[in-house]
């Protein structure tokens, strides 16, 4: 009786398996760079922070290149020659607040927030803006407790990174959108 029971669960799930491999179902992957992306320059506040490493992560996972070369981001900007130009990322803000949400009747704290703003743009050849400044802001809360300062510590900064992680996310939702325009 059991093993009827297991055959007819294999079949039915063979049966979902292959309706959704002939209606020409697919899962999404992730969506390709504008072609003046192929070659980016990140130029930041901080050359090597987090925030520039994660975009530049981000960039290279959609197969584009990433220089660290500014005389690269110098050309993008000076030149017109489309071959030797690429684009520059330029991140104009990165702003991080962790606010008090709420406290309990002595006055201590009992949870917190963390909002992240960044601020970026991307500039073609001559000088023309691909994709005008942009801001993007998120926020987190979190509980707090006194008692587990190591461990909350940790949290925060889980929260805060994972914030940072959803932003660029979105930022290169707004870039690869130029694609499509």
């Amino acid at each position: 009786m059991d093993s009827v029971v297991k055959i007819i669960k294999l079949n039915i799930l063979l049966l979902v398996i292959a309706i959704l491999a002939g209606c020409g179902y697919q899962l999404r992957g992730s969506a390709g760079l504008p072609e003046a992306m192929s070659v980016t320059y990140i130029k930041g506040l901080r050359p090597y922070s987090d925030l520039v490493n994660d975009f530049a992560h981000a960039l290279r996972t959609r197969n584009a290149t990433v220089t660290t070369d500014q005389a690269a981001a110098s050309a993008v900007l000076m030149t017109t020659d489309q071959a030797a130009a690429s684009a520059v990322l330029i991140i104009t803000g990165n702003t991080t607040e962790k606010l008090v949400l709420s406290v309990d009747t002595v006055g201590n704290v009992l949870e917190y927030e963390i909002r992240q703003t960044i601020r970026f743009s991307v500039s073609g050849p001559d000088r023309r803006d691909l994709l005008p400044e942009q801001s993007l802001s998120l926020s987190r809360d979190f509980l707090y407790t006194s008692t587990d300062v190591l461990a909350k510590a940790r949290e925060e900064k889980l929260v805060r990174r994972t914030l940072q992680e959803n932003l660029v996310n979105l930022a290169m939702l707004r870039i690869v959108s130029l694609k499509q325009e």
